[in-house]
């Protein structure tokens, strides 16, 4: 009976060895993928140390240069990138509750886009808009992809992410592809056009003049809702003001569903 509990106990031994052996491969080959995708983001054809000046803010609403001047860009490098890192929880459905992750997201003024790289043990998620296409995918420990989505729908709704996260990389405001019109005296509406396709948002301003909120249209599925973006309070970060979370909501017909609830915890600009 001996013999048989220790080598019962042995096998379990190396079976739990086997599990996690290849679940750190997995984990470190999802890894290597995504820094492969965050290469392609961050490169760029040309060599560019200009400045940012108020000269740059000079054709936006009155609103839209006077928060950027205040979120302190001015000086900042024009074509840069940026990483961070996040802490947070998500729900896809009420009925299954929160789930909490850390994230890493890296964003780009000189290939505008964005990756954004998400642990939810035991899920893997990397959500990406690149090279004017959105993709979402969600990963068992990186051994065997659960979810895969891609096709116009989700490059829509990746482009509407990446425009109302530029409050996390204001630079990013500059892209001479975003046309800006006046709506009244607290809210901007911005159009964006990558790839023939354009998205319009709308950005609403507090009474300190810093944006609050974001709104646009994005596909749910197939489906094309209202979303709505809301930030907390603004703080400096790598020099600077930027807004310390950010919820995102569905504005169903019939609820107003909050997914997703992230804080900065580290920011850099490269």
């Amino acid at each position: 009976m001996k013999k048989i509990a220790k080598m019962t106990l042995t096998i379990v031994g190396i079976l739990v060895l086997l599990i996690i052996i290849i679940s750190l491969i997995g984990i470190s080959s999802f890894d290597k993928k995504v820094k492969k995708e965050k290469t392609i983001l961050f490169t760029s054809n040309a060599i560019l140390k200009e400045k940012i000046s108020e000269n740059d803010l000079k054709e936006l609403p009155e609103l839209m240069k006077n928060y950027l001047i205040k979120t302190k860009i001015i000086g900042k490098p024009k074509y840069c990138h940026v990483t961070f890192r996040q802490k947070g929880k998500i729900q896809t459905d009420p009925k299954k509750g929160w789930i909490s992750f850390s994230a890493i997201q890296h964003m780009s003024s000189n290939n505008p886009g964005f990756i954004w790289k998400a642990k939810a043990l035991p899920m893997l998620i990397r959500d990406k808009y690149l090279n004017q296409k959105g993709e979402v995918l969600v990963s068992l420990l990186g051994i065997k992809n659960v979810e895969q989505h891609t096709g116009a729908e989700v490059d829509q709704s990746s482009l509407g992410r990446y425009f109302g996260e530029l409050i996390w990389f204001p630079i990013g405001f500059l892209d001479p592809d975003i046309t800006w019109e006046n709506v009244d005296h607290k809210t901007v509406k911005g159009t964006i056009t990558k790839d023939n396709q354009s998205l319009i948002g709308y950005f609403y301003f507090d009474e300190n003049g810093m944006i609050e909120s974001y709104r646009t249209k994005r596909y749910r599925g197939t489906t094309l809702e209202d979303f709505i973006g809301e930030v907390g309070e603004y703080k400096l970060y790598n020099q600077m003001l930027l807004p310390n979370k950010m919820i995102a909501i569905w504005d169903l017909e019939d609820r107003r569903l909050v997914y997703f609830n992230a804080s900065i915890i580290d920011y850099k600009i490269e």
